[in-house]
């Protein structure tokens, strides 16, 4: 059984089953695919998520190098550089 300490200190066990003790960011990253190529989520590859759409991309289909992300205080995808921020009609 999994439990935890809520922040009033009481210990709430978790209703999860053994069987589904997996790590949530496992799973997460499982259903990752990129937003370029569609392919999936691979820890032997550098990704690069959107700061605006949240979407993932791995860093070849955008030509960003982690050298070069390190630079980048708020990454924009192609497709959220594209769209006009701040417009109005």
């Amino acid at each position: 059984m999994n439990l935890q300490r809520s922040s009033d200190g009481q210990v709430k066990s978790n209703p999860k089953p053994a069987d589904e003790s997996f790590d949530d960011d496992e799973d997460e990253q499982g259903d990752t695919l990129c937003g370029s190529c569609g392919g999936n989520y691979s820890a032997d590859e550098f990704w690069i998520g959107c700061d605006i759409c949240e979407r993932w991309f791995h860093g070849k289909c955008v030509k960003i190098t982690p050298a070069k992300a390190e630079s980048i205080k708020q990454y924009k995808c192609p497709s959220c550089s594209m769209k006009k921020v701040g417009r109005t009609h």
